[in-house]
């Protein structure tokens, strides 16, 4: 056995022990979990060593000798003083170091650290790690094919240090690299790429031995005579490069588009259900001799949707001239011979959503007209909003736009039904066109005012008092952002900002609310009175506002009576809705002081006077103080509840609540009945009052 092998062989076995002591994860349970999750990663990074060593071995000297030219004394002309100085002032102890450095931990960690991330599972260490690589070796390349460069010691005629200290290592140093592949230095940039990849890690703790060899290896190649400096230069130069392309790969955008950016197997598959689902409903509306067409609009049809969340929907196009009840029956009749567990719903006119196999579908009717402006229902509108966004969203941008509403979504503003009030996936889209891109969007968002109008581009359009406006290229005289209410667009504003100050994937993946223990939520419920209604059964685009419409109402019959409510919320379960309350006094005094007019109003003195004179309500007076008349009056009602439980029929609240009401199917909840099960959520999220990223 030839002694290099032998001083190889043992060096790395023993760092082998001692790392894998240190850093091997003890926790893991399975250790070749790694190894398929990342297999990509491992092949990339086995086929570029390949191709180098084959580059090393058969291409080098081919290139070299067509070049014809050694581009080592352009290089020595000005670092001749310092390689001179150099070897000069040569140490044995300093040599013995640097040998170690590159001959030693070097090439170690070229195979520890991969092997280190596959048993972690460090799934962005190896990417950072073979996408640098590839990007490192595309650059450095062209130079080591055609740009010869000689390495010092040979140029120079020194003795080759290497092979003083560990003698026959010269066979194995020209296996992997040649003479004249000096620039860029690959030893210096793959160094370096190591320390940014092991940077990565959850254990940081390897990060440092790798920036400590790193170190070590751009010493060395120059002290042991090996790199020029311009080949360091080039190096770090190659890696600065690939760092770019790394911190884009590991980018909290980049690493959330991995996960909301449907597969190309999804998406296959997606598309074949479609063509499948079309082929039906073409074949139903042949069949009735329905004169409409199937049209597949919406986020699936714009390649905007998002992987966990895909709605397939399909706008039946009937004439203009069909009348609207038969419009409507015909679309009702297609949708519930081809979708399974279907049910009907309702927006301008009634549509059926169901399943088909797995997938959420909604047919819709509407209307073929010429222009959006011609529209005789609102729906009339999509199939052009459709159309619009694929021909001017460039390809590049959907991901920009699954990022927006994969963003909005995890701060809870994304969708512009009732129950949400927030942002619709086309002004998602429309957002994008206009400001083109995603981060573009939240700088340009979080500096808007209240009422800011958005266009496209300059037309005439009406005014609009909605919180934001942004005028819909398809129709000028409708704004897009009507449902955004103020409350959500505030919080998008907020979000925006804490973003780009500090980029989290928890605005787009919040933790899931863990419900506060009783005796937390207990502390706080003291001074609440509640009311608790049975829910109706209507869509929620019609409860949610019949909801807020009966909270309102509420609180201002409440406001009425002298009860001042400091805060009021609603709450819609799967079976009930709750009005919570919290008032600044629950009990008023049994009596109040009513001021009267003063006294040098004799008309006003009188009607007063005959008003309360004789009333069974007064308790004191009427009486004259400081020039103006006064009576002491009992209250009807001094508590909340009592008044609340007497009065809520009366009151006149959203239309199908109002019903359940009136049928006597409420309760009035004091703050020790407001502990439910199905609040317990709700308190937490009021109690903690965090937005969704700070949970």
């Amino acid at each position: 056995m030839e002694s290099w092998i032998l001083y190889m062989g043992t060096a790395n076995l023993v760092l082998f022990l001692i790392f894998l002591t240190i850093f091997f994860p003890r926790d893991k349970k399975n250790y070749m979990e790694g190894f398929f999750n990342l297999r990509l990663h491992l092949i990339i990074l086995i086929l570029v060593v390949l191709f180098h060593l084959f580059e090393v071995n058969f291409i080098d000297r081919f290139t070299t000798n067509l070049i014809g030219k050694d581009f080592a004394p352009v290089f020595y002309s000005y670092e001749k003083g310092f390689f001179e100085y150099l070897s000069q002032n040569t140490s044995n102890l300093i040599s013995i170091i640097s040998v170690f450095f590159y001959m030693i931990l070097y090439p170690f960690t070229l195979w520890f650290s991969p092997l280190l991330f596959l048993i972690g599972n460090e799934e962005k260490a190896m990417r950072s790690l073979s996408y640098g690589l590839v990007i490192i070796y595309l650059c450095a390349l062209p130079f080591y094919l055609f740009l010869p460069v000689t390495n010092v010691y040979t140029y120079l005629g020194i003795d080759f240090h290497l092979g003083k200290i560990i003698p026959g290592i010269e066979k194995f140093f020209y296996a992997v690299t040649t003479k004249n592949n000096c620039f860029p230095s690959l030893h210096v940039a793959m160094a370096l790429l190591l320390v940014k990849s092991s940077s990565f890690m959850r254990d940081r703790r390897y990060f440092y031995i790798t920036l400590i060899s790193a170190l070590g290896v751009i010493f060395s190649v120059l002290y042991l005579s090996i790199h020029w400096i311009t080949d360091v230069i080039g190096g770090i130069s190659i890696f600065l490069i690939a760092c770019g392309v790394v911190n884009y790969e590991n980018s909290i955008e980049k690493e959330v588009l991995r996960k909301i950016t449907p597969s190309f197997a999804e998406r296959r598959k997606l598309n074949r259900i479609v063509l499948e689902l079309l082929d039906k409903i073409e074949k139903e509306i042949k069949k009735e001799n329905i004169k409409a067409v199937p049209k597949l609009v919406g986020s699936v049809a714009k390649d905007t949707y998002l992987r966990d969340s895909v709605d397939i929907d399909i706008f039946l196009l009937f004439p203009p001239n069909t009348p609207r009840k038969e419009m409507e029956r015909k679309g009702l009749l297609i949708g519930r011979k081809i979708l399974e567990k279907h049910e009907e719903r309702y927006a301008e006119h009634p549509y059926i959503r169901g399943k088909y196999k797995g997938y959420d579908v909604e047919i819709v009717p509407c209307y073929r007209v010429k222009k959006a402006s011609e529209k005789i229902s609102a729906v009339d509108r999509t199939p052009f909003h459709t159309d619009f966004i694929r021909e001017n969203l460039p390809f590049r941008k959907r991901k920009d736009v699954r990022l927006l509403k994969r963003f909005l979504k995890g701060i809870g503003c994304y969708g512009a039904e009732a129950e949400v009030e927030g942002f619709s996936g086309y002004l998602c889209e429309l957002l994008i066109l206009k400001y083109g891109s995603f981060e573009n969007v939240l700088r340009n968002a979080k500096d808007w005012k209240k009422g800011e109008v958005i266009k496209l581009k300059e037309v005439p359009s009406p005014a609009f008092n909605d919180p934001l406006v942004f005028i819909d290229p398809v129709d000028p005289n409708r704004n897009v952002a009507s449902a955004v209410s103020e409350e959500k667009l505030e919080i998008f504003k907020r979000a925006c900002k804490e973003y780009l100050e500090k980029p989290s994937e928890r605005f787009f993946f919040p933790q899931t609310i863990k419900p506060l223990p009783d005796e937390e939520i207990k502390k706080h419920l003291d001074g609440f009175i509640g009311v608790e209604i049975e829910k109706p059964d209507i869509i929620p685009d019609n409860l949610y506002p019949q909801a807020k419409k009966t909270l309102r109402r509420i609180v201002k019959s409440c406001e009425e009576n002298d009860f001042e409510i400091e805060d009021g919320r609603f709450v819609v379960t799967e079976d009930k809705i709750y009005i919570l309350l919290k008032p600044k006094e629950i009990e008023l005094p049994e009596t109040y002081i009513h001021r009267g007019p003063p006294e040098k109003e004799k008309r006003h003195v009188e009607a007063f006077l005959e008003k309360w004179r004789n009333s069974k309500e007064v308790v004191k007076g009427p009486y004259l103080k400081d020039g103006r008349w006064y009576v002491e009056v009992k209250r009807k009602y001094n508590r909340l509840d009592d008044f609340l439980a007497k009065n809520l029929r009366k009151l006149s609240l959203g239309k199908d609540i109002e019903e359940v009401v009136k049928d006597g199917k409420f309760s009035i909840l004091t703050s020790k009945d407001l502990l439910r099960d199905d609040l317990k959520l709700f308190w937490t999220e009021y109690i903690e009052n965090k937005m969704p990223w700070e949970r």
